[in-house]
């Protein structure tokens, strides 16, 4: 039996997620604020594999009783997804140091605090897959998206420096960027664009994708391949790496 957590399991990219290694075998923890959304993978898996655990990662509290439950209910645990939405965008002009710390808190600190507290039992039992959603903009800055890139970035470094740590038990830490995946963000981003720009939606759409070599956004399923191989056995020699989903989009080596 593989015990697995993934956070930001209502939508997306981590329903994705789940469904993959719920599909595998995997008994998984939902995490997410929707508990209804929680609900609907359940009802969909069918089996009895599913635990559903609501609630805000950025609570430092609802974090410890994440991991007592997972202590207490199983006594283990093989894969962590950590998957959290970042800030807002924004310029470093119109950034103060208190959206700094607020931006910190709410992706790199969970990660960590989670990581911190989970890794003893993946090191206990010699096995363990740490698996951080971060994003392209981690890698290549982009305009307006200061604060993306500044706590995507500090994840990323922080992924590598684990990786080593953990290595000699057996215990891989690996990010995955995503690029433009059609998700709900994806749908803002194109109405956003639609509003400010004064185009249609469709020519919205046809912009964005001019950006992504493939020429589509990604699918959720797509990435979440990725997860369910970094999370099997079969990737135990891979760690510390840092893989792109987007088509082709980002242009730094």
């Amino acid at each position: 039996m593989r015990v697995a957590v993934v956070l930001g399991a209502g939508h997306g990219i981590g329903r994705a997620t789940a469904l993959q290694l719920l599909s595998k075998g995997h008994v998984t923890v939902l995490s997410a604020r929707t508990e209804s959304a929680l609900e609907e993978i359940a009802e969909l898996s069918g089996g009895p594999d599913v635990h559903v655990f609501p609630g805000d990662v950025t609570s430092q509290a609802f974090r410890a009783k994440l991991v007592d439950h997972v202590e207490r209910r199983f006594g283990r645990i093989d894969v962590l997804v950590n998957n959290a939405p970042g800030p807002a965008p924004g310029t470093f002009d119109s950034t103060e140091v208190g959206d700094v710390t607020a931006a910190m808190e709410q992706k790199l600190v969970p990660y960590l605090d989670l990581i911190k507290s989970l890794a003893p039992m993946m090191v206990r039992n010699e096995f363990g897959r740490i698996i951080n959603i971060v994003g392209n903009i981690g890698k290549e800055p982009a305009p307006g998206m200061f604060l993306s890139g500044l706590v995507n970035a500090a994840v990323a470094n922080a992924s590598k420096y684990l990786a080593s740590q953990y290595a000699p038990h057996n215990v891989t830490v690996n990010c995955v960027h995503p690029g433009t995946i059609r998700t709900r963000r994806y749908d803002r981003a194109v109405e956003h664009m639609s509003r400010t720009r004064g185009v249609s939606r469709s020519e919205a759409e046809d912009r964005l994708k001019q950006a992504i070599p493939m020429a589509r956004p990604g699918k959720a399923e797509e990435v979440a391949a990725l997860i369910g191989f970094l999370a099997s056995e079969e990737a135990s020699y891979l760690t510390g790496q840092q893989i792109s989903v987007d088509g082709g989009q980002l242009t730094c080596v």
